[in-house]
């Protein structure tokens, strides 16, 4: 199996906004070893739906995967889905996947299943790289169909400005840090983009937010970068948080942005802010105008769960 990005295979009008049936949040986290494998929510669309992955590992070297032969999924009623890989970023012990798989999982579905099998670690030697599986043989997770809610009334911002981001930790994600998930699955919608928050992790002293942007033609949307775009993070105690994208990926008619949130966000926090506005896209004027915002959220906080 080789750790170099798999060729995506999904049609880009398969995922898109006007496709767009709904997020699902996800607090679905597997353990073995050193090892953990984080959902972090379900994109349903017409077509199918989009499984954002997340592995952790304390093992060194490069992680790899391949969803293709190494992700089954079913749900509670018996049927099988097929699935193809949308995106992927890999690192030295995180690696990030966009899942696609069909059809779309139906109204009396409650629950998915997933196996994750055949994660790989590449180690670095004189003689090149060399690739070795990672302890444990399958990883399995269920993904709640039909959660509790997440959305709570926007809390009032704390006096002053949000903080200016500083350049983020690497790595940003950690196995040994790793707290727990902080599910979301909350979509706005404007005339020409769509804009996702999918979950939040938290570590020991950071977060990282992942975020979605859905387009459809002519617009194409691109992931947060310093000075391309701008996010705001506070909650009900006071705090204000920085805000520092870390990576993103992009294909016509959607991006994700990885976003790391500094301090880690407090135990005793019971709701979160977040704002979003000039999100980067291109297209006529028009289009791209409707990326500007604000796109808000209220999120129920850890003390809220």
């Amino acid at each position: 199996m080789s750790t170099r990005t798999p060729v995506a295979t999904v049609g880009p009008e398969r995922r898109r906004q006007g496709s767009l049936g709904g997020l699902v949040p996800s607090s679905a986290v597997a353990r073995d070893g050193d090892t953990l494998v984080v959902a972090l929510c379900v994109e349903l669309h017409a077509e199918g739906a989009v499984l954002p992955l997340l592995v952790l590992s304390d093992a060194p070297g490069l992680l790899g995967w391949d969803p293709v032969t190494g992700l089954r999924v079913r749900d509670d009623g018996g049927r099988e889905y097929e699935v193809a890989n949308l995106a992927q970023q890999a690192g030295l012990g995180a690696l990030q996947t966009a899942v696609w798989i069909a059809p779309s999982p139906p109204p009396e579905a409650r629950r998915l299943v997933l196996e994750v099998s055949g994660l790989v670690r590449t180690a670095v030697s004189r003689g090149g790289g060399v690739e070795r599986p990672l302890a444990g043989a399958t990883w399995s997770l269920e993904i709640d169909l039909v959660p509790p809610r997440t959305a709570a009334p926007l809390p009032e911002e704390p006096a002053g400005g949000a903080p200016a981001p500083r350049p983020a930790r690497v790595p940003a994600r950690r196995f040994a840090g790793f707290r727990g998930l902080l599910p979301i699955g909350q979509a706005r919608v404007a005339r020409n983009a769509t804009v996702c928050l999918w979950a939040l992790e938290r570590y020991d002293d950071r977060a990282v937010l992942s975020v979605g942007t859905l387009a459809d033609e002519p617009l194409r949307v691109a992931p947060l970068t310093p000075g391309a775009g701008e996010v705001e993070v506070w909650d009900d105690r006071g705090t204000r948080y920085e805000v520092t994208p870390i990576h993103g990926a992009a294909r016509p008619g959607w991006s994700e942005t990885s976003l790391e949130v500094t301090p880690g966000v407090a135990p005793d926090a019971a709701v979160l802010g977040v704002r979003l506005r000039d999100l980067p896209g291109q297209g006529p004027d028009d289009a791209a105008g409707g990326l500007a915002g604000p796109f808000e959220f209220g999120v129920a906080g850890p003390a809220a769960r």
